[in-house]
């Protein structure tokens, strides 16, 4: 007896094949793959003919709680997540501004940040920390070991931040990461150190870089901002300049420096430009040893900086040009770019303001991975939709230790699925996208594949357009295989 069969859907297996199959759950894992199982052996029957059927999105880039209270955030922006298809969710956390505005050892914060979530998240649900003091750097094994954190982060450009040599106490700058501790290229020395020294259990353990120089940056922003309005550049324009794709490869071939140095795995996420692109697929050719994985985002890869989007486009790297964005989809082609991730951060449209320079960065995608990759990729450039899929689903759970419970559709895997028709069209309105934000960027665009029904462990908790049921993601300790 299945719990669910998914009958007649076109079913994609990342990066192998398409087949028309049917497929039977129990427990909320995948218990058969085959044609014709056998109805009578009923619980609840999908038909998803016409349609195809995914892994179920697992979305490595995510901010939960970066603008909004944690709980809120974690419940309105994971239900936003499930109508996009996605049933994993991976964010990211740190110390410092925003966030909590707390400081202190993740053996006290992180116990916090999951108490203040559970119960809330509509997907399943991991987080990725920051190591932000040296004392963060020390509790690595600690968080592996016993919280089941197998990713952390490093954010190049906050290079500086905060050093009291550099600011003055009280300063804006100074209070940012709430830290005395230096925060620079010896500092990711140190944490790539203890990734690299940890024993072989571990060997899942990466460690994704925010590569953008902050020095490039701040000569950089401060000539756009005096010539902006005399150049005629709109805001997206503006801020490309003012962040360009010189301080990506900068910051790209340091931190390839220092993993080979240490022998740590890295993520370059969100690469963003043609030049931060080649300067990686440089960099493999000089660290052949290296293992890096390289993570692109819808945005980057359907808004170009000559959009109407805006202030509300501002993010971190910058939307760049139609060039960019040309050279990010044959790097999808040809194999360099590994997955994509939203990089969603739910945010107000009273945070973005007018004024470019004082708007906060980031905004909500989650809900648009799906149908961007499906547009500009599968219809537009007929990309296969198994590389499409994996972009999404397998390439994400292998990076981030996932993979063998998400990411693929096989026995014993749970049963994630997203059912979707690529042919169907609906603009992007804001007020019909199921997250807490007020707007979005991709405002008036017509995107192909909506997610149309998603199921985590066997359970529908997206159809229709509706959200099924309360919340009942469950906590994820990573690498899953370290658990099994």
């Amino acid at each position: 007896m299945f719990d669910l069969i998914i009958k007649n859907g076109t079913v994609v297996f990342p990066n192998r094949f398409i087949r028309k199959t049917d497929i039977g759950v129990v427990d909320g894992k995948i218990a058969m793959i085959g044609s014709g199982i056998d109805s009578a052996r009923k619980g609840n029957v999908i038909n998803a003919e016409d349609r195809f059927v995914f892994p179920g999105i697992v979305d490595s880039h995510f901010h939960i709680g970066i603008y909004r209270p944690l709980s809120e955030d974690a419940k309105s922006e994971s239900a936003s997540a499930a109508a996009g298809g996605v049933t994993t969710i991976l964010s990211y956390f740190r110390s410092g501004k925003n966030y909590m505005n707390t400081s202190g050892p993740y053996s006290v914060i992180y116990d916090k940040v999951l108490e203040q979530v559970r119960g809330k998240f509509y997907t399943d649900y991991g987080f990725s920390l920051a190591p932000i003091t040296q004392e963060h750097v020390e509790e690595i094994p600690k968080l592996v070991k016993n919280k089941g954190v197998s990713t952390f982060k490093f954010y190049m450009f906050y290079k500086g931040l905060n050093l009291k040599s550099e600011f003055k106490k009280g300063s804006v700058e100074r209070e940012y990461l709430l830290s005395d501790d230096p925060y620079d290229l010896g500092h990711l020395y140190n944490i790539m150190s203890k990734i690299a020294s940890m024993d072989k259990e571990a060997k899942d353990v990466r460690l994704s870089i925010h590569a953008e120089d902050a020095e490039i940056i701040r000569i950089n922003l401060e000539k756009v901002r005096k010539e902006a309005k005399k150049l005629g550049l709109n805001p997206l324009q503006a801020y490309n300049r003012a962040r360009p794709p010189l301080a990506e490869r900068i910051a790209i071939i340091e931190a390839f420096e220092l993993a080979n140095q240490t022998g740590c795995p890295i993520n370059i996420v969100h690469v963003s430009s043609e030049l931060a692109l080649s300067t990686v697929k440089q960099m493999k050719i000089t660290y052949p040893s290296v293992d890096v994985m390289v993570e692109a985002t819808p945005s980057h890869l359907t808004l170009t900086d000559d959009s109407a989007a805006g202030v509300h486009g501002k993010v971190n790297p910058p939307i760049r040009s139609r060039d960019d964005k040309a050279a990010l989809w044959r790097g999808i082609v040809q194999g360099d770019i590994n997955t994509v991730g939203s990089d969603h951060a739910c945010i107000e449209d009273s945070k973005k303001g007018k004024e470019l320079w004082t708007a906060e960065n980031g905004y909500g995608a989650t809900e648009l991975m799906l149908p961007s990759l499906v547009t500009e990729g599968y219809v537009n450039r007929k990309v296969p939709l198994e590389r499409v899929c994996a972009l999404l689903t397998m390439n994400p759970a292998k990076v981030h230790g996932v993979y063998g419970r998400k990411g693929d559709i096989g026995i014993g895997f749970d049963a994630d699925f997203v059912i979707f028709d690529p042919s169907h069209k609906k603009v992007v309105r804001h007020e019909k996208l199921h997250s807490a934000q007020d707007f979005t960027p991709f405002e008036g665009l017509e995107l192909s594949g909506w997610a149309q029904t998603t199921i985590l462990r066997g359970k529908v908790i997206y159809d229709k357009e509706s959200l099924i049921g309360e919340p009942s993601g469950e906590y994820l300790k990573r690498p899953i295989r370290a658990y099994a």
